[in-house]
């Protein structure tokens, strides 16, 4: 599966998501699912992107979970380059919808802003 958003807060950048289930496995008795989505952030404007941090917030049958991931390199995002960020999760059910986004600043006029992705 995979998908594609424009951001409307910041022209240029494009996040993609692809989707793809690696293995169940079982952890204290209990049967888990583990997904890795690959996320593509294009950046094709005129600004120098660097990425903070990333939200996400899980929605299974019976449990909703948030995390907050913070970025210890903050990648820098050149105008017309891209980078793959891989972000696995285990889940109990094979059925889920994971929103979030990203936080970025544009470091040639320091303004900060959400980069949502694509639900997966």
């Amino acid at each position: 599966m995979k998908k594609l958003i424009d951001i409307n807060n910041i022209k240029g950048i494009r996040i993609s998501v692809k989707s793809k289930f690696k293995k169940s496995f079982q952890k204290k008795n209990k049967i888990l699912h583990s997904f890795r989505p690959s996320i593509t952030i294009h950046n094709f404007g005129k600004s120098n992107i660097q990425i903070l941090s990333n939200y996400k917030s899980i929605l299974e049958l019976f449990l909703k979970e948030s995390t907050l991931m913070k970025f210890s390199s903050k990648p820098l995002l050149k105008p017309g380059k891209k980078i793959k960020i891989y972000l696995d999760h285990s889940l109990k059910s094979k059925t889920a919808k994971v929103n979030g986004y990203f936080s970025m600043i544009s470091i040639d006029n320091s303004k900060k802003f959400k980069a949502h992705t694509p639900s997966i």
